[in-house]
């Protein structure tokens, strides 16, 4: 089996995987990834956007989401006013706390069922 294929088998996996068992009330599984990968100290908007594979545009409407939870809150860098940074708020802290014992939860499920020398 070439790697390509391989890789793609191992995408749609993860991405079914995923979306049937990752539940956040009220939240896509865009708004999910997002909220997830944004760290503490925060990202710039462009940099948020290049790691989501998304338009400048798509990453923004995706934030103007998150802000409407109150899991994010948007601000321009004192170095540079043309830069958008993203920060998380305490409330979108708690909401990477769920994600990050959800992942576990599915981590531990597929140990259960693949051997580790696989």
């Amino acid at each position: 089996m070439r790697y390509g294929e391989l890789i793609g088998l191992l995408m749609v996996a993860l991405q079914g995987l995923l979306k049937k068992n990752l539940k956040i009330n009220e939240a896509s599984f865009q708004q999910i990834i997002a909220i997830f990968i944004i760290p503490d100290n925060g990202i710039e908007m462009t940099a948020l956007s290049r790691t989501l594979g998304v338009d400048n545009s798509t990453a923004t409407r995706l934030i103007a989401g998150l802000e409407k939870k109150n899991w994010v809150k948007k601000s321009i860098s004192y170095e540079d006013k043309r830069v958008v940074l993203v920060h998380i708020t305490k409330r979108g802290h708690h909401v990477q706390k769920q994600i990050e014992f959800q992942l576990d939860a599915i981590g531990e499920s597929v140990e259960k069922i693949i051997c580790p020398k696989e």
